[in-house]
């Protein structure tokens, strides 16, 4: 069996195929997992502000419940 220059070439042109495919896979995937981690990155910052805002928002009405009887 003889390999001619078309069959290398024609493989070569598939081989060409399928790298440009997996590239424009692999920045689909990068342009996905960026916007996960951005979602991600939210809830985290929402999730941790909670508490702040709640103990923030606590210690605010025992003064000013403080305030309020203390002097009446």
């Amino acid at each position: 069996m003889t390999i001619s220059a078309r069959d290398i070439y024609d493989q070569v042109i598939g081989l060409r195929d399928d790298v440009r495919s997996l590239v424009q896979s692999n920045v689909e995937v990068d342009s996905a997992l960026a916007d996960h981690e951005d979602r991600l990155r939210a809830i985290e910052r929402w999730k941790y502000s909670i508490p702040a805002a709640v103990v923030t928002s606590l210690v605010t009405a025992v003064v000013t419940f403080i305030r309020g009887t203390g002097g009446a």
